[in-house]
């Protein structure tokens, strides 16, 4: 299984595919904060990439992420469900994973509570195989906490100075734990 991959731009065709799958996998707080794709905010900026994915031509899925300083910030994965469960998220993040070194991002926090918590469990195993780690640090926005994971040790502070970067471009509150 091979899968080919362009980085795509807010005119481009397909970007009417990732909204649409955006509204079917992802719950409305986490397409608010801190990239928001539904709105030009980040049309021109250099350091967002959205690549779209392709399986015999016919589009799997995409990945939007945002370079800063020496950190690469996972914003989004989606996968069609049509490919899920079949190993092309896990292709995907190896493809990223060679295009970007020091990888970060965020899951719902595993609260056992959580209408969801099987659903997280699983998000967090499926990172863990590909080699992101829990950091132990939590971000909470959009009355949502969040687990930090990366494939590299990650420094806090460089992290912190993205997400107010973030905020003074898409204004939101968030606090790092």
């Amino acid at each position: 299984m091979k899968l080919e991959y362009q980085k795509i731009d807010f005119t481009h065709i397909d970007f009417a595919k990732i909204t649409a799958l955006n509204l079917d996998l992802f719950p409305q707080n986490e397409l608010v904060a801190p990239i928001n794709l539904s709105n030009n905010i980040y049309a021109n900026d250099e350091n967002l990439s959205i690549f779209s994915f392709y399986n015999d031509k016919e589009f799997v899925g995409y990945a939007a992420i945002y370079s800063y300083e020496n950190i690469s910030y996972l914003a989004f994965l989606a996968v069609c469900a049509k490919y899920q469960g079949r190993g092309f998220g896990g292709l995907i993040l190896e493809i990223l994973k060679s295009n970007f070194n020091s990888i970060v991002l965020e899951i719902e926090s595993l609260d056992p509570k959580a209408t969801d918590y099987l659903q997280r469990v699983k998000r967090s195993k499926f990172y863990n195989n590909h080699g992101f780690k829990d950091s132990g640090y939590k971000i909470s926005y959009c009355k949502m906490t969040y687990s930090i994971y990366s494939n590299f040790e990650l420094d806090s502070k460089q992290f912190i100075d993205m997400f107010n970067l973030f905020k003074s471009k898409n204004y939101f509150d968030f606090k790092f734990e």
